[in-house]
C-alpha cells in the first residue's frame, strides 16, 4: 500500500512518485516497504460489474469494455487523509491531506478506483490517454475547489459501481488547488463544475451519483458527454447549469436535475443534444435575467441547445416555474422520432426593457430552426398568463408526420412566426391544440394539412382554431380537422378537400356538436371544449363531399363509441340533440352564417332548412 506525501508512510515496490516540491515527493524502493502495508493484504480488485445487456458496442470512445484497463489505482478517502494503492511503473502521484493528484502521462489502460469519505478532498487527473474512473461508494466534498477535476483532454469513463451510492459537492467559493504542473497557473485551468472534465466523459454502470453544485455547474464537460443505460445521475441542487457540455448523447439511464439559479438550465449544450432512451426529470425555478455583455435576456430551461436536438426515445419531463422559463429551447432544429415528452411552464413574461424588446416569454418547446415530429407522445402545458406564453413554437417551420401531441397554452398553442417563417405542415398523427386567449394553431406563413387528426381550439373573437394570415396560404388536401373559436378562416381554392365554417354556435364545455349526412350517418361527433357565446366551427374531412347536404345538431349524447380522443369520437351513434341547421357543401369552403353572429338555423344558410336529401331520413331525425 502506497502512502504518498509527508503525511503518509511507505510505498509499494517499483512505484515512482514525482512532484515538483521535494518536500512532498519520494522514491521508495522495495527494501523500505512496511510489511504491515503488504498489498496482498488488501488487493486491488478486478471490476466485477457486468455490462448491461445490449448496451455494449465497439466504439472505444464510448464503451470502456472495448479497451483493456488493467493498470489499477485505488484511492481511499478517510476524513482529512487519503490512501493511494498501485503498482504501476511510470505513474506520477501527488498528495496533500485528502487532495490527490494522479498523472498517467502517456500510460494507457489506467483505471482509478475511488471510495471512502472526506469533507475536504479532491481527485485531480492529468494524462494524455483514455482513463477509467470507477466510483465505488465515495462521498467527497471540497472546501476550496471541485471534488473531481480532470485536466486530461482525452476520454474519461466514469463508471458507477453496481449498487454503490456516490456523492460529490463543490465549494461555494474557490481558491487555489494544491498542485499545478510546472508553468501552469490556477487561472490557466478551468474548473467550473462539481465534476469537471477537459475532454469527453462517458457515464456507465448501475450505481448512482449525486452532485451538489454550489459554485456554478454540476457536471461540466468541455467536449461530448455520453450517458449509458443503467446510470443514475441526481443533481438535487445546482446554482447554474446542472449539466454543461459541448454535446451530449443520452443512450439510457436516469437523470434527475434541479436548477435553482437565475436562468439556470438542467442541460445546457453549446452544440447538439441527442436523447435515444432513458428517463429525464428536469426542473428549473429561476427567473430570466438580462445579460449585459450579450445585450439580451437569458431564461431557464430544462434543455437548452445552441445546436440541434434529436429525440429518438425515452421519457422526458421538463417543469419550469420562473419568469420566461422554457421546457426545451433550441437554437437549431428539433427532431422528435419517438419517446414520451411532458413539459409544463407556469411562469409569466420577463420584461427588462419593453421599448427595446428586451424580454423573455415562457414557452413549452421553442426552436429557432425547424421542428420535425415523426412520432412519440408530447404533452405541453403553458399556464403563465402573459402574451407570448406559447406551447409549441418554431421561428421557421413545424412538420408533423406522426405522433400524439396535446398542447394547452395561454397564448397560441402551436405557432410558427419569426422574420422568415415557412409555415406548418401536418401529414399525420393526432394533434390537440388549445389556447386560453389566442389561436389553437397559428401560422404566420403557409399552412398545409395533408393528413392526420387535428383539433384546434381558439378563444373568442377574433381568435380562431386555425389561424393562417392569408386564406390562400391555408391548403387542406386530407385529414380530419376540427377547429373552434370566435372566428374561422377559409381554405385556399387550391385545397383538394372540402371544408365547412359554421358560425354562431352557442358552445358549452362538453356540449356535443354533430354533423349527419343524408343517411343519418355522423361524419362529425365532437364535444365542444369550452363555453363561447358565438362559436365558429371549422370542419374538414374526406367525408364532406361537394353537392351533398348535411344537418348540424347540438346537444344529445354519443353512444357505443370505442374510439375517441380529446372530445372527437371516430365511431358510435348520435342520439337526441337539437337541429341547428343544414347546408349543402359547395366550393372549397362552405360558410354558414356570419362570423360572430348567429349561424344558420333551420332555413338559414346553404341547403335551406330541410333535412339532408329532403324530407325525413329513415327513422326520423334525432330528438
Amino acid at each position: 500500500m502506497c502512502l504518498l506525501a509527508l503525511l503518509m508512510g511507505a510505498c509499494d515496490p517499483q512505484v515512482s512518485v514525482s512532484v515538483d516540491d521535494p518536500e512532498h515527493s519520494e522514491n521508495v524502493d522495495q527494501d523500505e516497504q512496511n510489511p504491515e502495508d503488504d498489498p496482498e493484504d488488501d488487493p486491488i480488485e478486478e471490476d466485477d460489474d457486468e455490462p448491461m445487456s445490449g448496451d455494449v458496442g465497439n466504439d472505444e470512445n464510448v464503451y470502456w469494455e472495448a479497451s483493456e484497463f488493467d493498470k489499477r489505482v485505488k484511492v481511499i478517502y478517510d476524513g482529512a487523509e487519503a490512501t493511494i494503492e498501485h503498482s504501476i511503473e511510470g505513474l506520477t502521484c501527488y498528495q496533500e491531506g485528502a487532495d490527490v493528484v494522479i498523472d498517467t502521462g502517456d500510460l494507457t489502460g489506467v483505471e482509478v478506483i475511488m471510495r471512502g469519505e472526506s469533507s475536504d478532498g479532491q481527485l485531480k487527473l492529468y494524462g494524455t490517454n483514455k482513463t477509467k474512473l470507477t466510483l465505488d461508494g465515495v462521498r467527497l466534498a471540497s472546501e476550496k475547489s471541485v471534488p473531481i477535476n480532470c485536466q486530461n483532454s482525452s476520454v474519461l469513463f466514469v463508471h458507477l459501481k453496481a449498487n454503490k451510492e456516490n456523492v460529490l459537492e463543490d465549494a461555494a467559493s474557490q481558491s487555489d488547488e494544491v498542485y499545478y504542473p510546472d508553468g501552469v497557473l490556477s487561472s490557466d485551468e478551468k474548473r467550473n463544475g462539481c465534476l469537471y472534465a477537459k475532454g469527453n466523459v462517458v457515464f456507465s454502470g448501475t450505481g448512482s451519483l449525486e452532485i451538489v453544485g454550489n459554485k456554478k455547474h454540476g457536471i461540466s464537460v468541455k467536449k461530448t458527454c455520453t450517458v449509458r443505460t443503467g446510470v443514475v445521475l441526481q443533481l438535487p441542487q445546482v446554482k447554474d447549469n446542472c449539466v454543461k457540455v459541448d454535446n451530449i448523447v443520452i443512450l439510457g439511464g436516469t437523470i434527475s436535475a434541479f436548477a435553482t439559479g437565475e436562468a439556470g438550465k438542467c442541460i445546457s449544450s453549446d452544440g447538439d443534444v441527442t436523447i435515444a432512451g432513458g428517463k429525464l426529470e428536469l426542473y428549473t425555478t429561476g427567473d430570466a435575467v438580462y445579460e449585459e455583455d450579450e445585450n439580451d435576456t437569458s431564461s431557464a430551461a430544462g434543455i437548452k441547445a445552441d445546436g440541434n436536438v434529436l429525440i429518438q426515445g425515452g421519457e422526458l419531463l421538463c417543469v419550469s416555474s420562473g419568469t420566461g422559463g422554457k421546457g426545451l429551447n433550441v437554437d437549431g432544429n428539433l427532431t422528435i422520432e419517438a419517446g414520451v415528452i411532458e413539459v409544463e411552464t407556469s411562469g409569466t413574461k420577463y420584461v427588462y426593457n419593453a421599448a427595446l424588446e428586451l424580454d423573455a416569454s415562457p414557452k413549452g418547446i421553442k426552436a429557432d430552426g425547424e421542428i420535425l415530429i415523426q412520432g412519440g407522445r408530447l404533452v405541453i402545458y403553458v399556464t403563465g398568463k402573459s402574451d407570448g406564453s406559447e406551447g409549441l413554437e418554431s421561428k421557421t417551420k413545424i412538420t408533423i408526420n406522426d405522433g400524439e401531441i396535446y398542447v394547452r397554452a395561454y397564448d397560441d398553442a402551436i405557432n410558427v412566426g419569426g422574420d422568415n417563417p415557412v409555415g406548418i405542415e401536418v401529414n399525420g398523427g393526432r394533434i390537440y391544440a388549445f389556447s386560453e386567449q389566442n389561436d389553437g394553431v397559428d401560422s404566420n406563413a403557409m399552412m398545409w394539412i395533408n393528413g392526420g387528426l387535428v383539433i384546434a381550439s381558439g378563444s373568442g373573437v377574433p381568435e380562431e382554431g386555425f389561424d393562417c394570415d392569408r386564406s390562400q396560404d391555408f391548403i387542406v388536401t386530407g385529414g380530419l380537422l376540427i377547429g373552434t373559436g370566435g372566428a374561422a378562416v377559409s381554405t385556399a381554392t387550391s385545397s383538394l378537400q372540402s371544408s365547412l365554417i359554421y358560425n354562431g354556435i352557442a358552445a358549452d364545455e362538453g356540449k356535443v356538436v354533430a354533423i349527419l349526412d343524408a343517411d343519418n350517418h355522423p361524419i362529425l361527433l365532437y364535444e365542444l371544449p369550452r363555453m363561447l357565446n358565438s362559436c365558429a366551427l371549422f370542419f374538414s374531412s374526406a367525408d364532406l363531399i361537394q353537392q351533398q347536404t348535411y344537418a348540424v345538431y347540438t346537444g344529445g349524447v354519443i353512444e357505443g363509441s370505442t374510439d375517441s380522443w380529446n372530445g372527437c369520437y371516430l365511431d358510435g351513434t348520435y342520439v337526441g340533440g337539437t337541429l341547428l341547421g343544414s347546408f349543402t357543401s359547395t366550393g372549397t369552403t362552405t360558410v354558414v352564417g356570419s362570423g360572430g353572429g348567429p349561424g344558420g338555423g333551420p332555413g338559414g344558410g346553404p341547403g335551406g332548412g330541410n333535412p339532408p336529401g329532403g324530407g325525413n331520413p329513415p327513422g326520423g331525425w334525432p330528438n
